[in-house]
């Protein structure tokens, strides 16, 4: 994850969907502009993606991204799923290569948000 952050603490929480063992909460602390810069909206990609293991995606910036990052992917059209991924490349300053396992199909070509919100952490937005 990018330098953006701040990773605090870390706690065990139940999970019952987990077969009842404990998990670990993360804690993130942050401003919203840096809360808000773990989220890259309005990328692309060349075509529709159908059963793609592989997705470039064309982002306003790749900086905040580092292969083998885990992200989420929210489709706009077919798959509005957000769907985890991994980066596998950054091709360069506005491009980014995410591998999907199954592979990823969405019915639009445009209008993807990436984001790097870890599921198993709570974010703390503070002024």
């Amino acid at each position: 994850m990018a330098n953006l952050t701040s990773k605090i603490g870390g706690q065990f929480f139940y999970d019952a969907a987990a077969n009842n063992k404990k998990s670990l909460l993360e804690f993130w602390k942050g401003s919203q502009s840096e809360y808000d810069g773990l989220k890259q909206t309005g990328a692309s990609t060349s075509g529709n993606p159908s059963a793609a293991s592989s997705v470039v995606f064309t982002v306003t910036s790749s900086s905040i991204f580092s292969v083998n990052d885990t992200v989420y992917v929210t489709g706009t059209s077919g798959n509005t799923t957000r769907t985890e991924g991994t980066v596998s490349n950054i091709g360069s300053a506005t491009e980014v290569t995410v591998d999907f396992s199954p592979a990823y199909t969405s019915a639009a070509s445009t209008g993807y948000q990436i984001d790097l919100y870890d599921p198993n952490t709570l974010y703390i937005i503070v002024p």
